[in-house]
């Protein structure tokens, strides 16, 4: 049997994996794509590293 993921210990780290599957979400309607097979191209990894990245620095201009 899978254990359970792991839930996320703070608020910050919560309001991150909520971005996160809100990002995935859009980046898969955007390729039309469903979300699992969005996340299975070698490009999902590295678009992820991109809007990391972004909002990093957006972050950082603030």
């Amino acid at each position: 049997m899978a254990k359970a993921p792991k839930r996320p210990t703070s608020m910050n780290a919560y309001l991150r994996s909520m971005q996160d599957r809100k990002e995935d979400r859009f980046m898969s309607n955007l390729t039309g794509m469903t979300m699992r097979d969005f996340k299975k191209t070698p490009q999902a990894r590295s678009i992820d590293r991109d809007v990391v990245a972004l909002n990093q620095q957006r972050t950082k201009r603030k």
